[in-house]
């Protein structure tokens, strides 16, 4: 069987004209849970009528960190239920459809130089995972930027779930066989084999450089991914800035985003290379989502 997962939820909300600040700073998409929960259900929704068997819970931005930016780190496991909730009301008792609960980064996206303590981490993946534990169909450790990261994540989402998938982030141009902190995606991979997890992954990164790391993705057993709605502009002139500026902005400097029928393109390759789980990250929509259920009907 094949999975097929959701399309970026932060970006689509975006998109639709919802409140949406920047990710670096605020809360993100976590505001659209305090301002207009509805709408997080139309697009689980959206998602499904496009094709999707997997809807990801919204609590990528509902950490204890990112939300004392504006004061409501007290609200963690209540917006953590929320986003479950909202999951359960798209998905209406759909048995084809299987609801994935998001374990985030603790800090800001592909910042693994804020990435706090084991102990903390494991403080609060035990507590969100105790709130997913039989309510959730499987585990996501999405967008992990450094194996620390990744395998603490992970080593706590196997006390909750039977099922756990794990998913990297390489977002560092042009180096998209390292994670963002540096490491090597491979040992990364063999990091997390130790674990015996279900599934591993790649997200978040321009969906022509998922396809280069195909054959280290492999070596996870079964894999999937979900990258952006993008490409590298040019694969022989790549501007690199070095550590002085973030990954964010290395990514969208070298990338240009693509169609729905152009992300299709790539992801028949991964479904050729035994893609496992196929879905996206930023920037694309239910209509990426669509293209993906075509390919594999």
């Amino acid at each position: 069987m094949k999975y097929i997962l959701d399309c970026g939820m932060g970006t689509e909300l975006s998109s639709r004209g919802f409140n949406v600040p920047d990710w670096k700073k605020s809360i993100w998409s976590a505001q659209v849970l305090l301002e207009h929960p509805d709408a997080i259900i139309e697009v689980h929704k959206d998602n499904i009528a496009a094709g999707c068997n997997i809807i990801t819970t919204n609590n990528y931005y509902v950490t204890p960190t990112i939300l004392s930016r504006n004061g409501i780190e007290h609200k963690t496991n209540e917006l953590t239920q929320l986003s479950i909730d909202l999951a359960k009301t798209a998905k209406n008792g759909n048995k084809d459809v299987l609801i994935a609960g998001s374990f985030p980064p603790m800090e800001t996206s592909f910042r693994p130089d804020l990435t706090p303590s084991k102990t903390i981490m494991d403080d609060f993946y035990s507590s969100i995972g105790s709130i997913m534990e039989e309510q959730v169909d499987i585990i996501l450790c999405e967008s992990m930027s450094s194996i620390k990261e990744g395998i603490t994540a992970a080593s706590n989402a196997v006390n909750y779930s039977d099922r756990v998938w794990l998913s990297w982030t390489t977002r560092n141009i042009p180096k998209g066989s390292h994670l963002v902190s540096g490491e090597s995606f491979e040992n990364a991979i063999e990091a997390a084999n130790k674990l015996n997890i279900e599934c591993q992954l790649l997200n978040c990164l321009a969906a022509d450089l998922v396809t280069e790391e195909i054959e280290t993705l492999k070596k996870a057993g079964t894999f999937g991914m979900f990258p952006n709605s993008a490409v590298l502009k040019d694969k022989e002139q790549i501007k690199d800035f070095g550590k002085e500026v973030d990954v964010d902005v290395i990514h969208h400097t070298n990338t240009v985003k693509i169609s729905p029928k152009e992300y299709a393109m790539e992801a028949r390759k991964w479904l050729e290379h035994g893609a496992y789980v196929i879905g996206g990250c930023c920037s694309t929509t239910p209509e990426h989502i669509k293209e993906i259920s075509k390919l594999i009907e």
